[in-house]
């Protein structure tokens, strides 16, 4: 698929999404501040469950730069907003970023796993959540009155200025909402969740005997995580899952990656999923402008992501959260080839069973287990493992490590089984490089 037809694919999503036929939209101005206008689509709003959604349309004087792809500018945005008229509160679902009607950036995360939050008084979203949900009007503010004289009739109720301060604050929630991070138990952290290094034992072991038991292969493996436990649904009906495919991408200004990667291993364990690596404190990634700490790194056979469809003998998550329990995760792939020098200390104290953390007893930092060419892909995912929580951050290097026949073989012989889930569809998400 050619890049031409990919934008034209995901440029259709928001009329698919919001009734899957035929759809003319009716849009209204609500407001206008003199550096944005924002206008709503009335054929859209509807009743979903216990919230209302709508489309809705902002465009700038001036170019704006969204932060998750840094450098990409956009003059105007599409968002798919969900309003608890109860609570009076908001989430962000689909958001679509254009550059003079071209579409630059696409996200989205489903309702139910969207974060709901207070909007700014007199923001735009508090502006459009009083529209829809008509529990009081806008009130006229000496900005609008001129405008509102001259648009009374097109717009209901009153037009009021619109802040416009959390657009792009609220897309970037709508991609990345919090992951459940503590609900993870020891038997199913990660690397089966993908969170962060599980105690040795277990606090809440009769809780934890309830959990379903899930594995890579029969009735328990991937095809069938969605349907063991109401808390795994995400894994069935989540929209942005990982692993995915990397093709078709989208050029981006993308910075370097910054961080510290200095502070060695501390301990290594085989929990029966992967073999997994926790490190002392200290070592830090910053995206976003935000700190996210290393907890841990595992590892899969084969890869999970796969590059232009091709699949790599092994692939190591760098698992990172920030102190709200966001979640990014770097991933590098293992390419047969020479030995790894650093993988060679580690499986020297690999176990070959399941069973409590061991200490490693040579030094072994970070950023041994990557590249120096650290150019990379991105993209929103989730946890590749049961409950498959969406709202990661996914950063792929493009450049693979090495690793020898004999060092693959030896964690396949550890895990005893292939421990990758297939690659998921991407449902109209774009990765950028």
């Amino acid at each position: 698929m050619n890049k031409r037809h990919l934008l034209s694919l995901l440029l259709s999503l928001p009329i698919l999404l919001v009734s899957g036929n035929s759809y003319a939209a009716n849009w209204v101005r609500l407001g206008d501040n003199g550096s944005s206008k924002l206008m709503l689509d009335k054929q859209s709003v509807l009743q979903q469950d216990t919230f209302k959604k709508a489309w809705v349309k902002v465009e700038y004087k001036k170019p704006q730069t969204n932060p998750e792809t840094l450098d990409t500018e956009y003059n105007s945005s599409k968002l798919l907003w969900f309003f608890d008229c109860t609570a009076q509160k908001s989430a962000t679902s689909q958001v679509f970023q254009y550059l003079n009607n071209e579409l630059v950036y696409s996200a989205g995360v489903e309702a139910k796993n969207a974060e709901f939050i207070e909007p700014v008084p007199e923001s735009d979203v508090d502006i459009a959540m009083r529209y829809v949900c008509l529990d009081k009007k806008p009130t006229i503010t000496e900005s609008s009155v001129k405008l509102e004289k001259t648009k009374l009739a097109e717009v209901k109720p009153t037009e009021t200025k619109s802040a416009d301060t959390k657009t792009t604050e609220n897309a970037k929630a709508a991609e990345s909402p919090k992951p459940k991070v503590t609900e993870a138990k020891p038997e199913e952290s990660s690397a089966k969740a993908d969170a962060e290094a599980p105690p040795t034992k277990s606090k809440n072991s009769k809780a934890d005997a309830h959990k379903p038991h899930w594995t890579y292969e029969g009735k328990e493996g991937p095809e069938n995580w969605g349907k063991l436990n109401s808390e795994f649904a995400a894994c069935d009906v989540g929209r942005n899952q990982s692993p995915i495919n990397i093709e078709n991408t989208m050029h981006a200004s993308l910075k370097p990656i910054r961080g510290i990667q200095k502070f060695p291993a501390k301990e290594i364990f085989n929990n029966g999923h992967t073999v997994q690596v926790n490190f002392k404190e200290g070592n830090m990634l910053v995206l976003d402008s935000s700190p996210y700490q290393m907890k841990q790194v595992h590892f899969h056979a084969p890869s999970e992501n796969t590059i232009n469809k091709k699949s790599f003998p092994l692939e190591a998550h760098f698992v990172h959260a920030d102190s709200k329990g966001n979640l990014t995760v770097i991933g590098v792939m293992f390419k047969e080839g020479s030995a790894n020098p650093a993988l060679d200390k580690l499986w020297l104290q690999m176990p070959n069973k399941e069973g409590a953390p061991i200490p490693v007893k040579t030094r072994v930092i970070p950023s041994e287990l990557m590249p120096e060419n650290r150019s990379y892909y991105r993209f929103s995912g989730s946890l590749t493992t049961p409950p498959c929580t969406e709202g990661v951050r996914w950063i792929l290097l493009k450049t693979p490590m090495t690793a020898s026949k004999a060092q693959i073989e030896a964690f396949e012989h550890a895990v005893k089984h292939h421990n990758n889930r297939p690659v998921q569809a991407l449902n109209g998400r774009v990765i950028v490089e």
